[in-house]
């Protein structure tokens, strides 16, 4: 069963939102994309995410991924080190991934780079509706699990700014409008706990709110429910991509579900990519 969607507003977005609680929301969100659950499932969001990329990207070692609205990295490190192992297995060149973000997260991006030579990033701003074209290799725009947080007029500049400028692009999600993926989303408020506990633990302030006064995994479970009644079909991007002048002829389109553990998480995907 699904509803119409809602243009609502998660709490992460806000620019009241403090800056501490906004990192451990972005962080939290970049644990989930390499969390397994077993013994449902032994995979994660990330290594599903890598199985769509080998499925609809021919020759994947020609291509730069652009990593749109990247936060802290969210599964750009995994999704390197899983699809260049295997192109250099092949004797292929590596897959070069750039992050870019409205917000750039310099400190955790530098990070990143250090420990993983095919990661490199953009300094300055990037808006996702107006994204430069960047070298002369073969250009991929991945959204991860933010495509949701636009409104329609923002997403279909964001879709038309794909189909001008890049060669293929592809949306994860790991909500949709449907009850069992929002009652799912009560296991974001127990995850916050473990995530403070391994992470924060030197913090008083995220110490404070979470266990003591649960802010953070409030706000972490309520988002997520907003995420699922934000998230588009398939049919609703597709509906975006009917804009006058927009030329698709050299475009194929995908979408399709990979299940990661039956029946509450789902990596959700939506690719477009050009031939020729």
């Amino acid at each position: 069963m699904s509803w119409p969607r809602s243009q609502l507003f998660e709490i992460g977005d806000l620019s009241w939102c403090p800056s501490w609680l906004h990192q451990h929301e972005q962080f939290t969100l970049t644990k989930l994309w390499t969390l397994k659950f077993p013994p449902w499932g032994r995979e994660s969001l990330a290594t599903k995410a890598c199985e769509v990329f080998k499925e609809h990207m021919q020759d994947l070692s020609s291509y730069t991924v652009l990593d749109i609205c990247a936060g802290s990295g969210g599964p750009t490190p995994v999704l390197e080190f899983e699809l260049n192992r295997e192109l250099e297995a092949q004797g292929e060149k590596p897959v070069q991934f750039i992050l870019t973000d409205i917000n750039p997260h310099i400190e955790a991006w530098q990070q990143l780079c250090k420990k993983q030579k095919n990661i490199s990033y953009i300094v300055t701003p990037v808006d996702a509706r107006a994204v430069p074209r960047l070298g002369n290799k073969k250009e991929c725009r991945i959204f991860n699990i933010c495509f949701h947080h636009f409104s329609d007029e923002d997403a279909a500049g964001i879709l038309k700014s794909a189909v001008e400028s890049a060669d293929s692009f592809i949306i994860f999600e790991a909500t949709s409008r449907d009850v069992a993926t929002c009652l799912s989303t009560i296991l974001m408020f127990f995850f916050t706990f473990v995530v403070t506990l391994c992470w924060f633990w030197h913090s008083p302030v995220h110490l404070l709110f979470t266990y003591i006064l649960p802010l953070s995994p409030l706000t972490l479970w309520i988002d997520g429910l907003i995420s699922c009644l934000r998230t588009r079909t398939s049919q609703e991007i597709s509906d975006l991509l009917d804009q006058p002048g927009l030329d698709l002829s050299k475009w194929t389109f995908h979408s399709g579900t990979k299940i990661v553990s039956w029946p509450v998480v789902s990596l959700r995907y939506y690719a477009g990519v050009k031939s020729g």
